[in-house]
């Protein structure tokens, strides 16, 4: 392997960016999360502000406000979820033959696949009730509030991945580890990972 390229997809609530961010940190990698959308915003000429809410979001065929300036691969009339998912798909794949890095979420390991560069693919999960849990503790909201946030992230983020790739989010054949944060908490799901990453590097 080139260099060390990790795609990291995540439940909402499973603690699946932090443990991104601890575990791009072990093994002395960039880590790249909600960066990729201001590097697309910039690669695309686009207002950050026009790209944000349309971040790990589906597009819809007849609702939304074309992005009409911007490069790249964004052409005119392009829907803001269209424009940044090709966007960060270039930013993506520029990360990845540059540098070591680890890549939060954007579909970034069907992207990388497609353009055939080597990486580790890691979905992490928890079950419902602990990403509930870990939801309100972190939004300081109450329980029926948090659920409602987790079903819907999740619902935006599968619709999104689903989308793009023609692929189910979540399966397990899409990735080549999946784990259940809440069985080993953040730093032992940490701990486990930089050894299966040396071990595969």
């Amino acid at each position: 392997m080139g260099h060390t390229v990790i795609a990291l997809s995540r439940q909402y609530g499973s603690g699946g960016r932090e443990i991104g961010r601890q575990l791009a940190q072990r093994l002395g990698i960039a880590f790249y999360d909600k960066e990729i959308i201001e590097l697309a915003a910039g690669r695309g000429d686009i207002e950050l502000s026009r790209l944000e809410g349309a971040d790990e979001n589906r597009s819809h065929p007849w609702l939304f406000e074309s992005v009409y300036e911007g490069g790249g691969t964004a052409g005119r009339g392009t829907s803001p979820s269209d424009a940044l998912y090709w966007l960060q798909s270039e930013v993506i794949r520029k990360k990845a033959r540059e540098e070591d890095c680890l890549l939060v979420g954007r579909c970034a390991n069907h992207v990388l696949a497609r353009a055939g560069i080597p990486h580790i693919s890691i979905y992490i999960c928890a079950p419902l009730e602990k990403r509930i849990q870990q939801v309100g503790l972190l939004e300081h909201v109450d329980e029926k509030e948090a659920a409602a946030l987790v079903r819907k992230t999740d619902k935006q983020r599968r619709a999104y991945y689903e989308q793009y790739t023609g692929r189910s989010w979540g399966a397990p054949e899409n990735y080549d580890l999946c784990i259940n944060s809440a069985r080993y908490g953040v730093e032992r799901t940490v701990d486990l990972l930089v050894r299966y990453c040396h071990q595969v590097d």
